[in-house]
């Protein structure tokens, strides 16, 4: 079975993260990084803004995808003076909370919690269901703030301990993910990340 990305699904997770940022009036850069298994980096710095320009970005992120790269989003807003892949101290503001639900268990507690996410992505089913789900907060929190948001998710759903830090990312909803050998050793599949909103 042929496995391939889902364009609409990709701008859509770009137009869900960044829509907040625009209203706001926020003068900065998106980065969508793709990794190959060997280490290999190349990340693409948009504005978001710049419709033309964010189409290109991502007909290159689409390109590289279909050629064995995975591709990430940092949540974030970056910068736009910033030079090179996103850090923390880059990040200017945040407008979600994230958890990443790496395994079954994780994941059907998220799916069951009463507070449900915004809008999630599934990023494999085989050899367990993983999701990263997303809640829209209010207001642009202090980042220390943001940490302890974060940290209180990994606490109530039993997700990836590592997923804080401000400059963070996460899987680019859409496109395909490649696991790597080890995990491939594990069961994993390619499989193409699916978008959903609400719940």
């Amino acid at each position: 079975m042929i496995v391939e990305y889902n364009r609409s699904a990709i701008e859509c997770h770009i137009k869900l993260l960044t829509r907040p940022w625009i209203e706001d009036g926020l003068s900065t850069l998106l980065e969508i990084r793709c990794l190959q298994d060997k280490g290999r980096s190349k990340s693409l710095y948009v504005d978001p803004t710049d419709a033309d320009f964010l189409d290109d970005a991502i007909t290159k992120v689409c390109d590289l995808n279909q050629a064995g790269w995975n591709a990430y989003i940092c949540v974030n807003p970056m910068d736009n003076t910033n030079v090179g892949p996103a850090n923390d101290e880059a990040i200017v503001a945040a407008y979600f909370v994230f958890a990443d639900a790496d395994d079954g268990e994780a994941s059907q507690q998220l799916l069951a919690s009463h507070v449900q996410p915004d809008f999630y992505v599934q990023t494999g089913t085989v050899p367990t269901q993983r999701l990263h789900a997303y809640w829209r907060i209010d207001g642009i929190p202090d980042l220390d703030d943001w940490q302890v948001m974060q940290k209180r998710l990994i606490t109530k759903f039993g997700s990836d301990k590592a997923i804080c830090n401000p400059s963070r990312v996460m899987r680019l909803a859409g496109t395909v993910a490649y696991p790597s050998k080890t995990k491939e050793i594990r069961g994993y599949v390619p499989e193409t990340t699916l978008l959903k909103e609400g719940t």
